[in-house]
């Protein structure tokens, strides 16, 4: 049976449509359009009720699985636990598929240990059938990783990663600036000794050397299984121009506009952190993301490590007049889907593509809020709930 969203406007990629519907059959997008050609097919039949009706949202890079399954130092749950909370937390933040960023880096802390990606996919594995959303895995690889390195080859060889990442966290390399900055977030974050600290950091730099050899290797192989490659905290011009020859197509969280700028000239895709929207600036004191979403230089948002700030910060974006409804909206869909190569079938509402559609109302405080969510055609999730959308972003184009 036809589903029929009615009463709702459509978030396209460069246009709103008022007073829309969208009619999903057999798991994709049959058709849409405005009140004056709704259909009177029978169809099982949901009021937008005036909400937004939008793509569900590819949430590229969140470690916020780790936060789950450790949500203090040294405390663990088990991780079918966390894979089911998760599930629901990412659909009601509006996410339908979301990528797992997963450490590989030699046990350093807590479940960023080599081990954990291969239990997070295994568990995803088994229960499946039973997701809300789609799950998929993002190998964030540490390159002074020595194991970590070896179990990349062979997720990629088996296929049991959707992407893959390049990061490299030593001091002086753009997140941690100095020794002293890596050694105080290591302490204050994970409880180790400052011995146990420069234990970690004489085991990285012994590792350096190989970092070259790592970096082509796994690029190399990546290439040729199809997958996305990241990297990770660039800092300046001169790094991210090595990366196109190695088939990098996306520069997550730079760290300088240099650096972002950079990038976007390169034709990379530039992903910054929706919490960096939300809360108006970097953690760690980087590159302000609304900054370079001004500048034209970033392209897609993620989650990070905050899930829901992907809805809010597309409304902050709005709101601010820092782009339009739609722009705001492909930073978190269709641009995603580009980066990791799925934009054929998901990203966008068009006639042909996979319904992964999500219906959105706002409060009376103007917070939005997920209300409804497709994944392939079908309901996953409905609050029922009668709330008053924002009529100063309707008519934003």
């Amino acid at each position: 049976m036809p589903t029929l969203i009615y009463n709702a406007t459509l978030v396209l990629p460069d246009s709103l449509i008022e007073h829309g519907w969208l009619l999903i059959e057999d798991g994709k997008i049959l058709d849409l359009g405005d009140e004056t050609t709704l259909p009177d097919d029978k169809a099982n039949v949901l009021d937008g009720m005036g909400g937004y009706v939008m793509p569900g949202f590819i949430d590229l890079h969140s470690d916020a699985i780790e936060k789950i399954v450790e949500p203090r130092p040294n405390v663990f749950f088990d991780i079918h636990t966390a894979i089911h909370e998760a599930d629901f937390r990412l659909a009601c933040s509006g996410i339908t598929s979301e990528y797992h960023a997963v450490s590989l880096n030699d046990s350093e802390f807590g479940v960023r240990s080599n081990g954990f990606i291969r239990d997070l996919y295994r568990a995803l594995s088994e229960s499946r059938e039973e997701h809300l959303i789609r799950h998929k895995v993002h190998a964030r690889l540490e390159l002074t990783s020595k194991d970590g390195f070896g179990i990349v080859e062979q997720m990629i060889a088996h296929g049991e990663c959707d992407m893959i990442s390049l990061m490299d966290h030593s001091p002086g390399q753009g997140q941690y600036p100095t020794v002293e900055s890596f050694r105080n977030y290591i302490v204050s974050t994970t409880g180790r000794s400052v011995a146990e600290v420069d234990e970690m950091l004489e085991q990285k730099r012994l590792q350096l050397v190989h970092i070259p050899e790592r970096i082509e290797h796994v690029t190399r192989q990546a290439r040729a299984a199809g997958l996305a490659i990241a990297t990770h905290d660039d800092d300046t011009a001169s790094k991210v121009e090595q990366w196109p020859q190695l088939g990098v197509n996306m520069s997550e969280f730079p760290t300088t506009m240099e650096a972002a700028r950079r990038a976007s000239e390169l034709g990379l895709a530039v992903c910054m952190g929706a919490p960096n929207v939300v809360r108006g600036r970097s953690t760690g004191g980087n590159l302000s993301a609304l900054d370079a979403i001004r500048a034209g230089v970033a392209d897609v948002l993620c989650a990070d490590y905050y899930p829901t700030a992907m809805l809010h910060a597309v409304f902050a974006l709005v709101r601010q007049q820092v782009l339009t409804l739609p722009a705001a909206v492909r930073m978190v869909t269709l641009n995603a889907a580009r980066a990791v190569l799925i934009e054929q079938e998901f990203g966008s509402l068009e006639p042909g593509k996979v319904a992964d559609v999500i219906l959105v109302h706002c409060t009376k405080q103007g917070l939005p809020r997920v209300q409804s969510v497709f994944v392939g055609g079908e309901q996953k999730l409905h609050v029922s709930q009668q709330s008053l959308p924002l009529h100063s972003l309707q008519t934003a184009q």
